[in-house]
Protein backbone atom coordinates (compact mmCIF):
# COMPACT_ATOMS: atom_id res chain seq x y z
CA UNK A 1 0.00 0.00 0.00
CA UNK A 2 1.45 3.38 -0.97
CA UNK A 3 1.76 6.19 1.62
CA UNK A 4 -1.11 8.23 0.19
CA UNK A 5 -3.55 5.32 0.46
CA UNK A 6 -2.42 4.57 3.99
CA UNK A 7 -2.92 8.17 5.07
CA UNK A 8 -6.36 8.19 3.45
CA UNK A 9 -7.36 5.18 5.53
CA UNK A 10 -6.10 6.85 8.69
CA UNK A 11 -8.08 9.97 7.86
CA UNK A 12 -11.24 7.95 7.42
CA UNK A 13 -10.78 6.68 10.95
CA UNK A 14 -10.26 10.08 12.60
CA UNK A 15 -12.36 12.53 10.56
CA UNK A 16 -16.03 13.10 11.34
CA UNK A 17 -18.56 12.20 8.68
CA UNK A 18 -18.39 15.69 7.21
CA UNK A 19 -14.62 15.35 6.67
CA UNK A 20 -14.07 18.55 8.58
CA UNK A 21 -12.72 19.62 11.97
CA UNK A 22 -13.64 23.03 13.32
CA UNK A 23 -10.73 25.48 13.41
CA UNK A 24 -9.29 25.95 16.89
CA UNK A 25 -6.35 27.33 18.84
CA UNK A 26 -2.93 25.71 18.71
CA UNK A 27 -2.77 22.34 20.47
CA UNK A 28 0.79 21.25 21.39
CA UNK A 29 -0.37 17.69 21.94
CA UNK A 30 -1.53 17.19 18.34
CA UNK A 31 -0.52 20.03 16.06
CA UNK A 32 2.45 20.57 13.75
CA UNK A 33 4.39 23.79 13.07
CA UNK A 34 6.16 24.38 9.77
CA UNK A 35 8.81 27.07 10.26
CA UNK A 36 9.57 28.78 6.96
CA UNK A 37 12.58 31.06 6.36
CA UNK A 38 13.38 32.67 3.01
CA UNK A 39 16.91 33.95 3.83
CA UNK A 40 16.56 36.09 0.71
CA UNK A 41 17.95 38.70 0.88
CA UNK A 42 17.50 40.05 4.42
CA UNK A 43 19.48 38.38 7.20
CA UNK A 44 16.82 38.80 9.86
CA UNK A 45 15.78 35.16 9.35
CA UNK A 46 19.04 34.22 11.07
CA UNK A 47 17.96 35.95 14.26
CA UNK A 48 14.48 34.47 13.86
CA UNK A 49 15.84 30.92 13.65
CA UNK A 50 17.65 31.38 16.98
CA UNK A 51 14.57 32.97 18.55
CA UNK A 52 12.24 30.21 17.31
CA UNK A 53 14.53 27.52 18.69
CA UNK A 54 14.70 29.37 22.01
CA UNK A 55 10.92 29.61 22.33
CA UNK A 56 10.09 26.07 21.25
CA UNK A 57 12.71 24.26 23.29
CA UNK A 58 11.96 26.40 26.33
CA UNK A 59 8.28 25.60 26.16
CA UNK A 60 8.18 22.04 24.85
CA UNK A 61 11.64 20.44 24.72
CA UNK A 62 13.72 18.78 22.02
CA UNK A 63 11.67 15.59 21.73
CA UNK A 64 8.58 17.66 21.03
CA UNK A 65 10.43 19.69 18.39
CA UNK A 66 11.53 16.47 16.67
CA UNK A 67 7.93 15.25 16.43
CA UNK A 68 5.99 18.47 15.87
CA UNK A 69 8.04 20.82 13.69
CA UNK A 70 9.87 21.22 10.41
CA UNK A 71 12.33 24.06 9.80
CA UNK A 72 12.64 25.03 6.12
CA UNK A 73 15.28 27.29 4.57
CA UNK A 74 14.85 28.78 1.11
CA UNK A 75 11.10 29.41 1.38
CA UNK A 76 11.35 32.17 -1.19
CA UNK A 77 9.35 33.26 -4.23
CA UNK A 78 10.20 36.03 -6.70
CA UNK A 79 13.30 36.79 -4.61
CA UNK A 80 14.93 33.39 -5.28
CA UNK A 81 18.09 34.85 -6.83
CA UNK A 82 18.92 36.76 -3.63
CA UNK A 83 19.21 33.67 -1.38
CA UNK A 84 22.01 33.96 1.21
CA UNK A 85 23.85 30.63 1.35
CA UNK A 86 25.69 31.86 4.45
CA UNK A 87 22.45 31.27 6.34
CA UNK A 88 23.17 27.52 6.31
CA UNK A 89 25.57 28.00 9.23
CA UNK A 90 22.83 29.62 11.30
CA UNK A 91 20.31 26.92 10.43
CA UNK A 92 22.83 24.28 11.51
CA UNK A 93 23.47 26.07 14.79
CA UNK A 94 19.76 26.50 15.51
CA UNK A 95 18.30 23.21 14.30
CA UNK A 96 20.96 20.54 13.79
CA UNK A 97 20.39 18.09 16.63
CA UNK A 98 17.10 19.81 17.43
CA UNK A 99 14.67 18.63 14.79
CA UNK A 100 17.02 19.27 11.86
CA UNK A 101 16.17 21.47 8.90
CA UNK A 102 15.20 21.14 5.24
CA UNK A 103 17.22 22.89 2.52
CA UNK A 104 14.69 23.95 -0.11
CA UNK A 105 17.33 25.97 -1.96
CA UNK A 106 19.26 22.77 -2.69
CA UNK A 107 16.34 20.51 -3.61
CA UNK A 108 12.96 22.19 -3.62
CA UNK A 109 10.97 19.25 -4.96
CA UNK A 110 12.19 16.83 -2.31
CA UNK A 111 11.48 19.35 0.46
CA UNK A 112 7.92 19.86 -0.79
CA UNK A 113 7.48 16.07 -0.87
CA UNK A 114 8.85 15.75 2.68
CA UNK A 115 6.52 18.46 3.95
CA UNK A 116 3.56 16.71 2.35
CA UNK A 117 4.46 13.56 4.32
CA UNK A 118 4.97 15.40 7.61
CA UNK A 119 1.87 17.57 7.36
CA UNK A 120 -0.41 14.71 6.37
CA UNK A 121 0.92 12.53 9.18
CA UNK A 122 -0.21 15.13 11.70
CA UNK A 123 -3.50 15.74 9.90
CA UNK A 124 -4.18 11.99 9.89
CA UNK A 125 -3.62 11.89 13.64
CA UNK A 126 -6.21 14.61 14.18
CA UNK A 127 -3.85 17.58 14.45
CA UNK A 128 -3.78 20.85 12.55
CA UNK A 129 -0.82 22.32 10.68
CA UNK A 130 0.43 25.84 11.41
CA UNK A 131 2.80 27.56 8.98
CA UNK A 132 5.05 30.26 10.40
CA UNK A 133 5.42 32.05 7.08
CA UNK A 134 8.74 33.80 7.65
CA UNK A 135 9.21 34.06 3.91
CA UNK A 136 7.05 33.74 0.83
CA UNK A 137 4.14 31.34 0.29
CA UNK A 138 5.37 29.53 -2.84
CA UNK A 139 6.39 26.36 -0.99
CA UNK A 140 3.25 26.51 1.13
CA UNK A 141 1.10 26.66 -2.00
CA UNK A 142 2.94 23.68 -3.51
CA UNK A 143 2.37 21.56 -0.40
CA UNK A 144 -1.27 22.63 -0.15
CA UNK A 145 -1.83 21.65 -3.77
CA UNK A 146 -0.46 18.15 -3.29
CA UNK A 147 -2.46 17.59 -0.11
CA UNK A 148 -5.66 18.73 -1.79
CA UNK A 149 -5.02 16.49 -4.78
CA UNK A 150 -4.06 13.39 -2.81
CA UNK A 151 -6.28 13.83 0.24
CA UNK A 152 -9.48 15.61 -0.79
CA UNK A 153 -11.15 14.68 2.53
CA UNK A 154 -8.99 17.29 4.26
CA UNK A 155 -10.56 20.73 4.43
CA UNK A 156 -7.34 22.73 4.24
CA UNK A 157 -9.18 26.00 4.92
CA UNK A 158 -9.90 24.73 8.43
CA UNK A 159 -6.96 22.42 9.15
CA UNK A 160 -3.96 24.33 7.74
CA UNK A 161 -3.30 27.77 9.23
CA UNK A 162 -0.82 30.10 7.51
CA UNK A 163 0.37 33.07 9.57
CA UNK A 164 2.02 36.01 7.78
CA UNK A 165 3.12 39.43 9.08
CA UNK A 166 4.82 41.14 6.15
CA UNK A 167 3.61 43.12 3.14
CA UNK A 168 7.05 42.62 1.59
CA UNK A 169 6.82 38.83 1.95
CA UNK A 170 3.45 38.85 0.24
CA UNK A 171 4.68 41.05 -2.61
CA UNK A 172 7.66 38.74 -3.18
CA UNK A 173 5.40 35.68 -3.35
CA UNK A 174 4.52 34.53 -6.85
CA UNK A 175 1.09 36.02 -7.52
CA UNK A 176 -0.61 32.70 -8.25
CA UNK A 177 0.94 31.06 -5.18
CA UNK A 178 -0.24 33.84 -2.88
CA UNK A 179 -3.76 33.75 -4.27
CA UNK A 180 -3.89 29.96 -3.96
CA UNK A 181 -2.60 29.98 -0.38
CA UNK A 182 -5.08 32.64 0.70
CA UNK A 183 -7.99 30.75 -0.88
CA UNK A 184 -7.03 27.25 0.26
CA UNK A 185 -5.82 27.74 3.84
CA UNK A 186 -6.86 29.51 7.00
CA UNK A 187 -4.72 32.51 6.08
CA UNK A 188 -4.05 34.72 9.11
CA UNK A 189 -2.53 38.13 8.51
CA UNK A 190 -1.09 39.74 11.66
CA UNK A 191 0.38 43.18 12.32
CA UNK A 192 3.96 43.75 11.15
CA UNK A 193 6.18 42.43 13.94
CA UNK A 194 8.98 44.81 12.95
CA UNK A 195 7.20 47.26 15.24
CA UNK A 196 8.27 45.34 18.36
CA UNK A 197 10.89 42.72 17.43
CA UNK A 198 13.28 44.91 15.43
CA UNK A 199 15.72 47.36 17.01
CA UNK A 200 18.15 49.34 14.90
CA UNK A 201 21.51 49.70 16.63
CA UNK A 202 20.93 46.61 18.69
CA UNK A 203 20.34 46.06 22.39
CA UNK A 204 23.41 45.25 24.50
CA UNK A 205 21.39 43.83 27.40
CA UNK A 206 19.56 41.46 25.07
CA UNK A 207 22.74 40.55 23.22
CA UNK A 208 24.57 39.64 26.43
CA UNK A 209 21.69 37.52 27.72
CA UNK A 210 21.40 35.67 24.42
CA UNK A 211 25.11 34.96 24.02
CA UNK A 212 25.59 33.84 27.62
CA UNK A 213 22.62 31.52 27.72
CA UNK A 214 23.83 27.99 28.57
CA UNK A 215 21.41 26.27 26.18
CA UNK A 216 20.75 28.69 23.32
CA UNK A 217 23.94 30.75 23.35
CA UNK A 218 25.53 28.86 20.46
CA UNK A 219 22.53 29.47 18.20
CA UNK A 220 22.52 33.18 19.01
CA UNK A 221 26.29 33.38 18.50
CA UNK A 222 25.91 32.02 14.98
CA UNK A 223 22.95 34.32 14.30
CA UNK A 224 24.87 37.40 15.48
CA UNK A 225 27.97 36.40 13.48
CA UNK A 226 25.73 36.19 10.41
CA UNK A 227 23.94 39.48 11.09
CA UNK A 228 25.69 41.83 13.52
CA UNK A 229 23.54 42.92 16.47
CA UNK A 230 25.47 46.22 16.43
CA UNK A 231 23.67 46.93 13.19
CA UNK A 232 20.27 45.59 14.22
CA UNK A 233 18.55 42.94 16.30
CA UNK A 234 15.64 41.72 14.22
CA UNK A 235 13.65 38.56 14.69
CA UNK A 236 10.40 40.05 13.43
CA UNK A 237 9.58 36.83 11.59
CA UNK A 238 9.19 35.20 15.01
CA UNK A 239 6.05 37.31 15.41
CA UNK A 240 4.13 34.58 13.60
CA UNK A 241 5.30 31.89 16.02
CA UNK A 242 4.41 34.09 19.00
CA UNK A 243 0.93 34.46 17.49
CA UNK A 244 0.55 30.73 16.86
CA UNK A 245 1.50 29.87 20.44
CA UNK A 246 -0.80 32.52 21.91
CA UNK A 247 1.99 34.28 23.81
CA UNK A 248 0.67 37.79 23.26
CA UNK A 249 2.69 40.62 21.76
CA UNK A 250 6.17 40.74 23.33
CA UNK A 251 9.02 43.13 22.58
CA UNK A 252 12.73 42.38 22.97
CA UNK A 253 12.65 43.10 26.69
CA UNK A 254 9.71 40.80 27.39
CA UNK A 255 11.26 38.08 25.22
CA UNK A 256 14.54 38.33 27.13
CA UNK A 257 12.79 38.15 30.50
CA UNK A 258 10.63 35.21 29.44
CA UNK A 259 13.23 33.06 27.69
CA UNK A 260 16.80 34.24 28.30
CA UNK A 261 17.17 35.23 31.97
CA UNK A 262 17.76 33.22 35.14
CA UNK A 263 14.08 33.77 35.95
CA UNK A 264 12.99 32.16 32.68
CA UNK A 265 10.90 29.02 32.57
CA UNK A 266 12.75 25.70 32.96
CA UNK A 267 13.94 23.99 29.82
CA UNK A 268 12.14 20.64 29.57
CA UNK A 269 13.72 17.80 27.64
CA UNK A 270 10.62 15.69 27.33
CA UNK A 271 7.76 16.07 24.93
CA UNK A 272 4.39 17.32 26.13
CA UNK A 273 2.37 14.36 27.41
Amino acid sequence: MNPTHLIALLLAAVLPASGQIVARDFSPEKDFISLHYDHAPDKDDGHSAAADRTILQSMYGIEWINAHTAAVSGAYGKNAKTFNSGSDVVMDAAWKGCGGWLAAHDNRESVVAELVVRWTKSLAAGGDVWVKEGGQSDITAAVLGQIQKGLPAIDTTKRIHVVQHSNWNEKQTTDAALAYTKSNSDYIRIADANAYLNRKGGDKVFEKAALQHPVYGSAWKAAFAYYSPDQRIDFSDTGELIKILGLGEMDLGKFRERFLTSNAQPFPNKAVE
